[in-house]
Formats: structure tokens, sequence, C-alpha cells
């Protein structure tokens, strides 16, 4: 089974926009911030 990477990296895009489309850009650092705490926490 083949990885299908671009369609995986454009899912990921498309939810992130979703979610940040109406955001400042204070918010949105926030955001990033918060996404990359979490995934350090898991490892």
């Amino acid at each position: 089974m083949a990885v299908k990477a671009v369609e995986m990296i454009r899912k990921i895009r498309d939810q992130h926009y979703k979610e940040t489309k109406e955001l400042s850009v204070h918010e949105q650092i926030k955001f990033i911030r918060k996404k990359s705490w979490e995934l350090q926490k898991k490892t």
C-alpha cells in the first residue's frame, strides 16, 4: 500500500485553514504554539 503523502498533507492544511481562517495573527500564533506543545508532550 502506497502512502499518499500529498493527499494527506492537503487534508491537514485544509483542516488547519478551516480552524484558523477567522483568527487574528496573534490567535494564529497561539494556535500553532498550542499544537506544537501538544505534539511535544506526546513524544
